[in-house]
């Protein structure tokens, strides 16, 4: 058996160039080719003058962005490879940042992080390599920085109120007490009573064991801090307040246990890429739908009638469908519509042609008129049945009532061709995408990129960490894809 040839012990004798010890598909090529297109300028004007120079951000931000492609957060072993890896020697441009400086960038420079993400998908959209025929939406719970038992909750800040009030309340009864036994006189002037050792020793122990309880903590403070923290908390809605992360809510894991976390929202195309994210504190993820496709028109521009939106039940949002319909998006979004039962709303089939209702025994349902409901701030359409009392099953489907009556809200038409949609094999293809591109992609965030809590804390920070994994998920896609079309980047490096 034959080994390789190795040199342990001979040097160079002309010394290589860096970009020789990898390869020149590598990743790297890319992050140098969206850092060097970035504009700097607020940076130029923040560290001209006098003073210690600076390292260019640039170099912090391609380190960051590599680290993440190789599931690497911590600033220490960024700073450890910018000295010992060929790779991070190279983006480092052979300076040497330390772990302290990575951090306070990746925290200081949300806006540079936003501007690095949208380049990069500028760059693979003006390339052929992003398809927005397509938008895939999905959420998923990532865990926060925040210890789960330094919480507080409703009631134990109503208990130590009280237990405040009690303590001031016995703080003015001791004052009352020393009112009695000194009047206007101080301690040093006792009353000719107390005049023997013997005499005031029990009451002035009292005393004194009172009064170091009484001033031991400043309560009327504590008790007006959990005033403005218990009316927080009603203001947000709060059942609970954690004090690690204070911005972070309770949410299910996968494992069906609530912990502290963040909801992470993804929109990939349909190769994949992910065209927008976002990271909100509401666990539900009905109110995300609107905002998402909103992000990617603001960064790609308007969007063709007719591009397909792909999200689970749990976006189902009459009102974003509605308006996501008027604009003229093809939706594939199934969900519940209504209560379940075989006389349900959800199983009166409408026909749009002859603006009718269909139920479940083929009986037809008239409109019958509109009402409006101020609380929704909508007018509803009533569909009746006019043959109700020939059906047999009239008092499973009415209950009290002589005939089916139908309360259609404006988006039901909507959720009916949906419905129908998803119910062809044309729909159910469709629908398949999702698995093979939004649900990957957050295998890649979770699994390959190990990304499965936060290290930052507060919502701010904590957008800016996701945004940074999803970009390291969107660099090894494109790089791939560049690959495949024999691009070479590094020849431009």
């Amino acid at each position: 058996m034959a080994y390789v040839q190795s040199y342990p012990n001979q040097t160079y004798l002309i010394p290589p160039k860096i970009t020789d010890l990898f390869s020149e598909d590598h990743v790297c090529y890319l992050i140098e080719q969206i850092a060097n297109e970035m504009d700097y300028s607020e940076f130029d004007q923040k560290y001209a003058g006098a003073g210690h120079p600076a390292y260019h951000p640039r170099i912090n931000l391609k380190l960051l962005m590599l680290a993440h492609v190789d599931s690497m957060r911590s600033s220490r072993r960024i700073a450890k490879n910018s000295q010992e890896n060929v790779v991070y020697i190279y983006l480092a441009e052979k300076t040497q940042p330390d772990f302290r400086t990575i951090s306070s960038f990746r925290k200081d420079n949300p806006k540079l992080i936003s501007q690095a993400s949208l380049q990069l998908k500028k760059f693979a959209y003006e390339n052929g390599l992003i398809d927005l025929s397509h938008l895939m939406i999905d959420g998923t719970s990532i865990r926060a920085n925040a210890n789960n038992n330094r919480i507080l909750d409703k009631a134990t800040i109503k208990k130590l109120k009280k237990h405040i009030d009690r303590e001031i309340q016995r703080g003015i009864q001791i004052d009352e007490e020393e009112d009695k036994i000194y009047g206007d006189r101080g301690y040093h002037r006792l009353p000719e009573d107390l005049n023997t050792s013997e005499k005031r020793r029990p009451i002035v122990r009292k005393i004194v064991n009172e009064i170091n309880k009484a001033v031991k903590e400043d309560k009327k403070k504590i008790k007006k801090e959990l005033e403005e923290l218990d009316e927080h908390m009603e203001q947000e809605g709060l059942k609970k307040y954690g004090f690690t992360d204070p911005e972070s809510r309770y949410m299910r894991n996968k494992k069906n246990k609530l912990e502290l976390g963040y909801n992470a929202q993804i929109t990939v195309d349909k190769n994949g890429i992910i065209v927008n994210d976002e990271v909100v504190q509401c666990s539900v993820d009905k109110n995300e739908l609107l905002p998402a496709i909103n992000g990617i028109e603001k960064d790609f521009g308007q969007l063709p009638k007719g591009t397909k939106v792909l999200a689970d039940a749990g976006y189902e949002n009459g009102t974003a469908m509605g308006e996501l319909d008027k604009r003229g998006f093809d939706q594939y979004i199934p969900g519940k519509y209504g209560a379940k039962g075989e006389f349900s709303k959800n199983n009166f089939v409408y026909d749009e042609d002859k603006d009718i209702y269909v139920c479940p025994m083929d009986k037809d349902l008239h409109k019958n008129g509109k009402y409006f409901r101020p609380k929704e701030n909508r007018y509803l359409t009533v569909y009746k049945c006019g043959d109700c009392l020939n059906c047999p099953h009239q008092k499973i489907c009415c209950k009290s009532a002589r005939s089916r009556t139908l309360h259609a809200v404006p988006q039901d038409k909507l959720f009916q061709r949906i419905k129908k949609k998803l119910a062809g094999e044309e729909g159910r293809a469709i629908y398949k995408l999702r698995g093979k591109t939004v649900e990957t992609a957050f295998g890649d965030i979770k699994h390959n990129k190990n990304f499965r809590g936060f290290l930052l804390r507060g919502l701010e920070k904590v957008k800016i960490e996701f945004k940074l994994v999803c970009m390291a998920s969107n660099l090894v896609k494109i790089n791939n894809m560049i690959k495949k079309n024999n691009v070479i980047l590094a020849e431009g490096c």
